[in-house]
């Protein structure tokens, strides 16, 4: 069975999976995550993301500061978040490649599945 394949539910898991990380990590999940699955890839697009910090700190244009800090922590989700599209695909993670953007609330989280064997 193929990545696109698999029932609806893969992209359910991998969103509730994806939200538990954040919010063991942020203290609060986001307010959106949609799933989309792409031949090897699995892009997780979350909107509603900053916490309240970070909203203060986009307030008082501080920007950059809310960028830094969530991205480092990001990066340091990064296994968590790759053991969950693992699980919910069947399939290695190779890659992971996160966006994030305080301005607009909102943060990518793309992996890049390994080719089946």
């Amino acid at each position: 069975m193929t990545v696109q394949d698999r029932p609806p539910s893969t992209t359910v898991e991998i969103a509730d999976g994806i939200a538990r990380v954040y919010k063991a990590r942020y203290g609060r999940g986001p307010l959106r995550i949609d799933v989309h699955v792409a031949g090897d890839a699995v892009v997780c697009v979350l909107r509603g993301v900053n916490t309240p910090a970070q909203r203060s700190l986009v307030e008082y244009d501080h920007a950059g500061v809310a960028q830094a800090v969530h991205e480092r922590l990001q990066t340091g989700m990064a296994p968590e978040m790759e053991a969950v599209v693992e699980r919910a695909t069947g399939r290695a993670v190779g890659a992971y490649v996160p966006g994030f953007n305080a301005r607009a609330d909102a943060t990518t989280d793309t992996f890049l599945l390994e080719p089946v064997t």
